[in-house]
Formats: C-alpha cells, structure tokens, sequence
C-alpha cells in the first residue's frame, strides 16, 4: 500500500496507474515525466504524470495531487495512518469501506480503510473537498 500511495502502483494487467501522490513524483526523477498543472494554496500541486515500469512500459496518464514538496514520504505516511484512525465520517454501503478526513499541518487529507487496512489516501488539494465517490 505504500508504494501505491507515494509513488503509484501498475493497476495489472493494463499500464494505468493508481495512486501517486509523493513530491518525489518530479522530473528529477528518472522514472516520472511531470506536468505541473496547478499548485494550491496548501502547497499541494495538481499534476498529470507518466512512469515507467521495471518492464519498460510507461504508464497513461495519471492526474493526481501530490503532497507539498516539504513532506517526507515517511511524514506522508505516518499522516495518513494519523488521519485513518479519526473517527469514520461515512460508511460505503456496497463493501463497508470508511471515509477518514483531517487537516494536518494545513492540508486536508482523505483516508478509506477496508476494516484496518487502508485502500487509499491522499491529499485533497483543498478546504472541504467533495466526498470520495461513494461516501
């Protein structure tokens, strides 16, 4: 789950991405091509990105909000594990998934957990973003 979160996960058998939210998602680095749409007020950026597989593939396009070029990858994910532990706002009827949101050190991040384990969570480029879909 980590590696989906930080840098994006190959959603298998296809070359599409999901996931992908660490600053380290940049052109610097040699496996992401970076497209900086926008950067938000909290430091987040909306961006579109590529990444090449270990097989050679590269990915679609994946648009996606990144973190704040200040955060840590472990600082992302020990916020993530902070937020996923708040009480649950909304239960997804279809298969009982939760929805976590909190503001930390000034970004809003949304957190869904199948039982404990956390499925996804990211930062909402934003103040009172709209619900995941589902919730």
């Amino acid at each position: 789950m980590e590696a989906k979160i930080l840098e994006g996960q190959r959603k298998a058998p296809k070359n599409e991405l999901i996931g992908g939210h660490s600053p380290s998602i940049n052109n610097a680095n040699d496996n992401f091509a970076v497209e900086v749409l926008s950067t938000n007020a909290d430091g987040t950026k909306n961006v579109v990105f590529t990444k090449q597989f270990p097989d050679g593939n590269i990915s679609k396009l994946k648009k996606s909000t990144l973190f704040p070029d200040s955060w840590s990858d472990d600082q992302i994910l020990k916020s993530i594990t902070d937020v996923g532990n708040t009480p649950a706002i909304s239960t997804r009827l279809r298969d009982g998934a939760t929805w976590h949101r909190a503001t930390i050190n000034g970004v809003e991040i949304d957190v869904i957990k199948v039982g404990d384990d956390v499925t996804s969570g990211y930062p909402t480029g934003t103040i009172n973003a709209s619900r995941p879909s589902g919730f």
